[in-house]
């Protein structure tokens, strides 16, 4: 995808949810006695070329529909210019990290990718620094999170749709 270096690239920070979440769609799920492994996809395709979009609850209905009750939760962005975190839900947080990933990979510079024909070199150095996958503890049926801890996919080649993948693995309820 090709952007103007007029375009608009200002971010979209959404501590409480995920703005163009689409659906989910569940890939496999294998039982064997007390164990389970569920995958699952969620598609989003974000408003906005930047974004730093809370998507716990997402990721929590993933775990309910698993029927997990004690084990792991794997979440991967499945895609190079996207990544996945977890971290505080306050807005001016979110403010402070896209400021700092942007000064350290800066929209519009001459990056060797764009030699390709791409423009995109700056969200891949953003990936990079997000993390592509994360894995979160599940106990009692719940993430199994400290109090402010949030899961968080950071979009930064957006307006097209993408897929999370979402994979819970361990003993049943």
């Amino acid at each position: 995808m090709t952007y103007a270096k007029s375009q608009d690239i200002s971010w979209l920070l959404n501590p409480s949810s995920c703005p163009g979440y689409l659906r989910h769609q569940v890939v496999d799920h294998v039982q064997s006695a007390e164990h389970t492994h569920h995958t699952e996809y969620l598609f989003v395709k974000i408003p906005k070329r930047y974004a730093l979009v809370n998507i716990t609850d997402l990721v929590q209905e993933v775990l309910i529909r698993s029927q997990v009750r004690d084990g792991f939760c794997f979440v991967s962005a499945m895609h190079i210019t996207a990544g996945v975190y977890i971290n505080d839900a306050e807005s001016g947080l979110l403010q402070d990290i896209s400021q700092w990933l942007e000064g350290l990979a800066p929209f519009g510079l001459n990056y060797r990718h764009h030699q390709t024909g791409e423009d995109n070199g700056d969200a891949h150095l953003k990936s990079y620094l997000t993390n592509h996958c994360l894995t979160a503890p599940v106990t009692k049926g719940q993430l199994d999170f400290g109090t402010w801890q949030q899961i968080f996919y950071a979009e930064f080649d957006g307006l097209r749709e993408k897929r999370i993948l979402v994979k819970v693995t361990g003993l049943s309820t």
